[in-house]
């Protein structure tokens, strides 16, 4: 495999000693700091993981609030994206519909400590209500997920049940992250910080453990879980108060302001 190859922590922060110096080069006075992310960030990297880069920038083009690339290199995936300090906040560390993966984040110095060490102290603003609404706005995907499944499952659709599944899945998960006001850290661990949640359906362990092993092919044992589960997460939402359904099918009325199309 010529695009994908073994590497080592000292490999990667071998990789950005020789690259710092042509980002510097790349933004000249734009730029105002430099970071890792994600896996090496944590010292968690392992063979095949990807090596990943913030470059904070004074000023953006008009047209644009962000700008990224990739580079294989000796296969190796690395990733740079910049931007500047708001944009940053806006879109990584403030609650939006990406926040749930924000758990993983957590920024190491390259270029300007003091910088990166202000942004590590930043905490959203009234976190449990911003999350809340998320989970609102966010519950119209996973209702979907779920009657994609429950379809496959009538018709028994074998060949299409693992992907519906592993939609429902995903959108699941991230409907916990919002309930809990927690992000996941890893997607490798997203199962098991999952299972620790303190707000979670009874049936949770259950449908993971089915994703586990396989045991989603029971389709009458996928069927019977699978509204569990839903009808738990009714049950959550209805005892945190929030309203789930519309009870008028005006469109001209407004819907929840989290509801996504």
């Amino acid at each position: 495999m010529k695009g994908i190859k073994k590497h080592t922590h000292a490999d990667r922060e071998k990789v950005i000693r020789d690259i710092v110096p042509l980002i510097k080069k790349m933004f000249g006075d734009n730029l105002l700091a430099l970071a890792t992310c994600c896996s090496f960030a944590r010292d968690e990297d392992t063979d095949y993981s990807d090596l990943e880069l913030v470059a904070f920038v004074k000023t953006m083009p008009p047209d644009k609030s962000r700008g990224g690339l990739a580079k294989m290199f000796d296969g190796m995936l690395i990733e740079l994206v910049w931007m500047t300090r708001e944009n940053y906040l806006k879109t990584t560390l403030d609650v939006n519909e990406y926040w749930h993966y924000s758990g993983s984040d957590r920024l190491r110095p390259i270029i300007n400590e003091e910088f990166i060490a202000e942004l590590g102290t930043y905490r959203p603003a009234n976190l449990r209500q911003k999350c809340l609404d998320q989970a609102v706005g966010c519950f119209a995907e996973y209702q979907e997920a779920v009657t994609k499944v429950l379809n496959a499952v009538n018709q028994r659709n074998r060949e299409g049940v693992p992907v519906v599944f592993g939609d429902m899945i995903t959108q699941l998960l991230k409907l916990l992250s919002f309930l809990n006001q927690e992000p996941y850290v890893t997607a490798s661990r997203m199962f098991a910080q999952a299972r620790q949640f303190r707000t979670k359906p009874k049936s949770l362990d259950t449908l993971l453990d089915m994703a586990v092993e396989g045991g989603y092919r029971d389709l009458d044992m996928l069927h019977e879980v699978t509204v569990a589960v839903f009808e738990e997460f009714e049950t959550i939402f209805e005892d945190l108060g929030l309203v789930l359904y519309d009870d008028d099918i005006d469109p001209n009325k407004l819907i929840h302001k989290s509801r996504r199309a």
